[in-house]
Formats: structure tokens, sequence, C-alpha cells
């Protein structure tokens, strides 16, 4: 047990250090301190309240934490979290369906009558080697989901048909916006028309 609230320790302090070099370092106090909380908790057998408070620690670094992602690819397929077939390279025929897979972190909720939402606003662009957007969505896609708990554990899965462009290189910029934050970033993923 003790080497698990030590890790738990360990964590905490690194996500803190990182935290305080992004200019974050009130909120970084707020996880260290929820995590510490956690493992002296842990350390008197109060399991309940350790698990407690070890998510009240998460959530402060998931409140603090820009939305970024944990992966972005494209794939063949999905099934779920976790569950995507990764596509082999990412050459593409003009006009192909593209299938991007990515795993959205610092995402919030929105409170609704049968639980909790989260909401993604998504635009994608096409851009030429030089920047030059050469296509792009014609009005984002909403993505959403609801779930009785705030479950960190959730992906997006964006679908677009290329236009017929030439054959090279080209870059793909999936934007995607938290509704419940405000907060935005961008994917970009390399491809070539072939």
């Amino acid at each position: 047990m003790r080497s698990r609230a030590s890790r738990l320790s360990g964590i905490a302090a690194a996500s803190a250090f990182v935290l305080a070099l992004s200019g974050l370092a009130a909120t970084a106090g707020e996880i260290a301190s929820k995590a510490s909380e956690a493992e002296a908790l842990l350390g008197e057998g109060k399991l309940p309240e350790a698990i407690d408070a070890l998510n009240a620690s998460v959530e402060a670094f998931w409140k603090a934490a820009p939305l970024s992602f944990r992966k972005a690819l494209f794939v063949d397929s999905v099934t779920g979290f976790g569950e995507y077939q990764p596509r082999a390279g990412s050459t593409f025929a003009p006009k192909t369906e593209l299938k991007i897979y990515a795993e959205p972190v610092g995402f919030g909720w929105k409170e609704v009558p049968d639980g909790e939402t989260v909401t993604f606003r998504t635009s994608i662009e096409i851009r030429s080697e030089k920047g030059l957007i050469l296509a792009k969505s014609a009005s984002p896609a909403v993505l959403q989901k609801t779930s009785r708990s705030k479950s960190r554990d959730f992906h997006i899965t964006v679908t677009f048909d290329l236009p017929a462009l030439k054959p090279g290189p080209y870059k793909l910029i999936l934007t995607v916006t938290d509704e419940a934050t405000g907060k935005s970033a961008p994917i970009e993923l390399p491809l070539t028309i072939s």
C-alpha cells in the first residue's frame, strides 16, 4: 500500500512542478494538497475518502490543464475509447473518407438532468505546405455525449471527405472547441494525396 501512496505523491509533485512552470502555481498547490490528503487517508485505511481526495486532485488538474490530446491519429475504424484500428500510413487518394480518432484532455462537463454532458465543436481545414487553406468544413460538427458521471475516458471520432486535390503533401488541421470551458486546440496531421 505504501508504494502506491508514494507514487500518488510523486505524480502530484510532478504535476505541481509542471503547472508551476506554466504559471498555474496556485492550482498546482491544490492538486498537490489533495493528492497528499489522498495519501494520508489511504495510509489510515480510509479508502473511500482517499478515492474522493484523489478525484478532487485529478479534478483540479483537469480544470487547470489546457485542452490537449493524449492521442490523435488517422484510423480505419473505432468501436470505443482506446478501441480503434490505426490506419497504416497517411497517404490517401483524392475524395477518400478520412477518419480521425482523438482522446481529449482538459475538457469540461455541463450538468444536465440525466447526468453530465460533454460537447465539442470541430472544424477542419486542409492546407498546402505553405499554409494556404485549400479546403475547409462548411460548418462546425457537434460531437456530444451524456453520461451519469464525469468520465475522462472520452474520445472523439471525426470523419471528413477529402476534396479532389492534386497529388502532394498537405496538412489537415482539426480545431476542437469545448463548449463547457471555451477551451480550443488544434490537431495537426500531415497527409499526402497520391
